[in-house]
């Protein structure tokens, strides 16, 4: 007979073991691992409270991924019972489904994927999970569309046509979802898959409207998408591929009284054959009707084709049939143009080298009361005002912008004027530049003063667009008097701007003292930048510090200085030491300028034991330079030329030069034979 006590114990075993077994029906899921199992997945917390904060932008493709994996969190999963013992009293949430804890998890192991393995695992995953969209809430799988579509997988075409070819279809899935899928074959290039899907959903959209007139159609934005990537094509110059049965009917001249229908079958190109295709789509009612939209093609629309005009257009075609035929429609549809759109003509016409067609554009922009010229206007307008004597006009324009955003917008103002000084320096009026530059940055006039407020302060960005255009012009005295502007008010230095310095001819001990400047601001030099000062060594007639740099490089950059390019630059250095009397001088790779200047990020002593420093220490330049041609060749291996690249036609080249530098004897020329 058993005891009353035994059957307690065994009561209460049995209540421990429903426990386990419930919660084990309650899945959660870690969001940081992704694919491990789920009887370990731990659940998630949730103190994100429903305020009515402006949305926030995702930093990154990844994070926009997660963001919609949770929100898919927040439709499967289930709110337990708060609890003071667990996670500081917040609520905690489980799934009572495995297969919501499935689809969940194989989500997250598609966004924190590092390999291209863990993405076609989660990819089968995901689409066994999904195979019937129909176990899941509409909201879940448009969510996963979403996140596949980001994610750059095909699959997520797959899923969208899963649900629009499902049972008891009664609304058009999510825009958001189905244009997120329409964004991912534009990216990807797939015009004829982007035209299958948008004309799908167009037929769901009409059998939906015929039992429910009050649904509304195709987003608009999906039809811009589509748009988008015809017009992207066009810049592109792809192969033209026409979903037409009659190619002539795509592109009827009839339509927009073009001059010559054979010349616009037999001598347009396929870039104009897409723009041709893109503005009969434009016309009247003919998208609406083909693609179900719920509304006619808007300004975006008409903008997208102008904008891809201006990319197509070049001296000798200015495509203005193509860009009248879209202004006449816009006329006739009752949409006026806006700023965009006078931004995409001025820079079709200055593509096409007809500025005086350019000057008009922009002047009746700015005589519009309706509309205001943006930061893009003025950089159009900057080469054909300076050409047409009208600097004062642009400078105008320059300060109305400023003063209209400093204070408010100054990350507005800076993007700008980086686009500025850019446009300014690459038409070689550097000196206008910099006095656009002095009189927005590094001067404030009084009768500016009090109203500009806070003043955005110049970037690196600024600098070294400025430091460029001196190394295009060569003037070192400029170009050392504002870096030294630069250092003066606390601007950082990067790689691009020890490199610009160093297109300038100037002497070891400068480059020296450069380099010692450049080092006291915690600059990390990238490959270029070494690059650049091998070279300025080899150009000053100090080879021996270009050796020492490259061995700096070598330890610094690791196998990102130690590419061909690399290799070239210091055979280069080597080739100039060979010319006039420094070609009989041995190399003193320990005692040169470089070496000496001594660095607190480097061991000067490890590095003068490598056996680089060995190699080539106490030789002519030429003989350094047949020495390291013969260990590349070779494939010796010392500490840095492990990984030293075979030479290349150049490198050979540059030995050569340092052989011709050196002289043409019976001698030289048996050793250049071998």
């Amino acid at each position: 007979m058993i005891s009353t006590t035994t059957m307690m114990m065994r009561l209460l075993l049995l209540l421990q073991m429903a426990a386990v077994i419930n919660s084990f029906s309650s899945v959660v899921i870690n969001k940081k691992h992704g694919a491990s199992s789920l009887l370990r997945l731990h659940a998630r917390n949730s103190n994100q409270s429903k305020n009515n904060t402006p949305r926030r932008s995702p930093p990154n493709r990844r994070m926009s991924i997660k963001w919609v994996i949770q929100g898919i969190e927040k439709v499967l999963a289930e709110e337990c019972e708060p609890s003071s013992s667990n996670h500081g009293g917040k609520p905690k949430y489980s799934y009572k489904r495995r297969i919501d804890a499935s689809l969940v998890d194989a989500l997250y192991l598609m966004a924190n994927a590092n390999s291209q393995k863990d993405v076609l695992d989660a990819e089968k995953r995901i689409k066994v999970l999904l195979k019937n969209p129909s176990e899941f809430p509409v909201e879940v799988t448009e969510r996963a569309i979403r996140a596949t579509s980001v994610a750059g997988l095909s699959l997520s075409v797959h899923l969208l046509k899963l649900l629009l070819r499902g049972d008891n279809v009664t609304a058009l899935p999510s825009s958001i979802a189905y244009i997120s899928v329409l964004s991912f074959l534009r990216k990807i290039g797939r015009i004829d898959r982007l035209e299958d899907t948008l004309a799908e959903l167009a037929s769901v959209s009409r059998r939906i409207q015929i039992k429910n007139p009050s649904q509304s159609g195709v987003d608009i934005v999906a039809f811009n998408t589509y748009l988008g990537a015809i017009f992207d094509a066009a810049a592109a110059g792809r192969p033209f591929l026409s979903s037409c049965d009659n190619e002539s009917e795509m592109l009827d001249s009839n339509l927009f009284n073009f001059t010559n229908f054979n010349n616009t079958l037999d001598g347009t190109t396929s870039s104009e054959k897409y723009l041709y295709k893109g503005l009969n789509l434009l016309r009247g009612d003919a998208a609406r009707k083909k693609f179900a939209l719920e509304g006619d093609p808007d300004i975006y629309s008409f903008n997208s084709l102008l904008t891809a005009v201006a990319k197509c257009a070049k001296p000798g075609r200015n495509l203005l049939s193509i860009t009248d035929s879209c202004l006449l429609t816009m006329k006739k549809q009752g949409i006026e143009c806006d700023t965009m759109s006078y931004n995409a003509r001025i820079q079709a016409a200055i593509a096409a080298n007809e500025e005086d067609r350019a000057i008009q554009l922009i002047d009746e922009l700015l005589a519009s009361p309706k509309l205001d010229a943006d930061r893009y206007t003025i950089n159009l307008a900057l080469v054909p005002f300076v050409n047409s004597g009208r600097k004062g006009q642009m400078l105008t324009l320059m300060r109305d912008f400023y003063e209209m955003n400093a204070g408010k917008n100054n990350r507005i103002i800076l993007s700008a004027f980086e686009a500025f000084l850019n446009t300014l320096v690459k038409n070689d009026e550097v000196e206008l530049a910099r006095d656009v530059f002095d009189a927005f940055f590094l001067s404030i006039p009084k009768d500016r003063m009090q109203l500009t407020g806070i003043r955005p302060n110049p970037t690196t960005k600024h600098f070294n667009i400025m430091l460029g255009g001196y190394s295009r012009t060569g003037e070192a005295l400029k170009a050392f008097e504002l870096f030294d502007t630069m250092l003066d008010i606390g601007v950082a230095l990067d790689g691009f701007t020890v490199t610009s310095l160093m297109t300038h001819p100037i002497s070891p001990e400068k480059i020296t003292s450069l380099l010692v400047q450049v080092e006291s601001e915690r600059v990390i030099l990238n490959p270029a930048a070494y690059r650049s000062i091998i070279g300025a060594y080899g150009d000053a007639g100090d080879a021996a510090s270009a050796c020492w740099m490259f061995l700096e490089m070598g330890r610094v950059c690791q196998k990102r200085g130690r590419g061909a390019e690399s290799w070239n630059v210091l055979l280069g250095a080597l080739a100039r030491g060979c010319t006039g009397d420094r070609g009989s001088s041995a190399l003193d790779i320990y005692g040169c300028l470089a070496a000496k200047r001594g660095t607190e990020d480097l061991d000067v002593e490890e590095l003068a034991s490598d056996e680089f420093i060995s190699l080539v220490d106490g030789m002519t330049c030429l003989d350094a330079s047949f020495t390291i041609l013969d260990t590349m060749r070779s494939g010796n291996q010392t500490s840095l030329l492990m990984q030293s690249p075979k030479p290349n036609s150049q490198g050979y080249c540059l030995v050569a030069s340092a052989l011709s530098g050196f002289g043409t004897s019976a001698s030289q020329a048996d050793r250049a034979l071998t």
